[in-house]
Order: structure tokens, then sequence, then C-alpha cells
């Protein structure tokens, strides 16, 4: 069976059932200073084989689902997610309850 990956470069808005892969380089917790410290997201930077990086941004409610399968350096394939708009930038979000499946390779 032929999986197809979509690279981070041909990622609009919207909803992708296919899979894209990617090297996660780094995450970070961003965190508010005006809340005393309250977790706001899950911050990564991301590069596909076409050397195309993007900023990736988890929104701390579904930071959890993902938080303990990160490591830096590691290739991860990911599957069933939406892009959406986030100011000048993209990020994707985790479907429900369709469900995203993140996996290291």
């Amino acid at each position: 069976m032929v999986i197809y990956s979509i690279l981070l470069a041909d990622l609009k808005v919207g909803r992708y059932s296919n899979t894209t892969e990617f090297h996660l380089l780094r995450f970070w917790e961003a965190r508010s200073v005006r809340k005393g410290g309250e977790l706001m997201s899950l911050d990564m930077i991301l590069i596909d084989k076409n050397s195309t990086v993007i900023q990736d941004s988890v929104n701390a409610n579904r930071q959890f689902m993902f938080r303990q399968r990160l490591s830096e350096r590691s290739v991860y394939r990911l599957s069933g997610f939406d892009v959406m708009r986030s100011s000048s930038n993209f990020r994707w979000m985790p479907l429900f309850p369709f469900g995203s499946i993140m996996k290291p390779l």
C-alpha cells in the first residue's frame, strides 16, 4: 500500500485525512506572563524532506494528546488534522472525533 504524504509547503487551510511526515527539531511551552505562567500552547519547529521549515502550535487544551510522545530530532508521521490560520502563520489542529494519529517513525 502506497501512503500519499503531503509536504509542509503544500498545506493550506482545511482538513486533511492524508499524511505528512516531518522532523521535530524543537518544541517548547508558550506561557502567559499576564496569567501567572498559564500554559497557552505547545510550540514547535518542524522540517520536512524538502527542507521546508514551519512553526507549529498546539493549543494548551489539546497538547495532552501529544506531549508525552514528542522527542526532539525525531521523525513523525501525522494524519487526520486541520490546518487553520493563526495570525499570519498556519498551524495544524487535531480533529475530534475523527482523531489525529501521530506516531514516531
